[in-house]
């Protein structure tokens, strides 16, 4: 495109047509309106290599590939939601006992250990850090991590074998 007139022209021409557009594919106004919004926003990122014979297609193709995209995430949500369903469903009442009393078991051992220890495994276990990241937070190496991630999951270790 030559100049932000040519920009501005495309987007009032063109906006409420992709807006429709995705929504006769996804049948979601509101995650339409994202995706003719992000069409544009990629026009704009690209303004300097896209010919402006050619930003009509751009834009349509654009909103077609994240429309399907959209499709495929929701696929694979559902078919998870309907894999949890069932693995909730074959589980007996023994299976959650016996679930509760693990958790209760892991709580115990958690309680257990010195703060520092629980707050490392906690960091690299629960909030899923790196080993890195927690050392830089807490000032210490990352062998000292390293460390007390071992002697945590040896202390666990010890628990469930009894």
């Amino acid at each position: 495109m030559e100049d932000f007139a040519d920009f501005d022209f495309f987007f009032k021409e063109y906006y409420v047509s992709l807006y429709s557009y995705a929504h006769s594919l996804i049948n979601n106004w509101e995650v339409s309106r994202d995706i003719a919004s992000d069409a544009f926003e990629y026009i704009w990122k690209n303004f300097d290599r896209i010919e402006k014979a050619t930003a009509k297609s751009y834009l349509f193709i654009y909103v077609r590939n994240r429309a399907i995209d959209y499709l495929r995430h929701q696929d694979i949500h559902y078919a998870y939601a309907e894999f949890s369903q069932k693995l909730y469903e074959n589980y007996t009442e023994v299976e959650f006992k016996e679930q509760d009393e693990r958790m209760m078991k892991i709580q115990k051992v958690l309680d257990g250990m010195t703060p520092h220890t629980r707050h490392i495994l906690e960091e690299c276990y629960l909030h899923e850090k790196k080993y890195k990241e927690v050392a830089a937070e807490l000032n210490i190496s990352i062998s000292a991590v390293r460390k007390h991630i071992v002697k945590a999951l040896k202390v666990i270790r010890e628990e469930f074998a009894k």
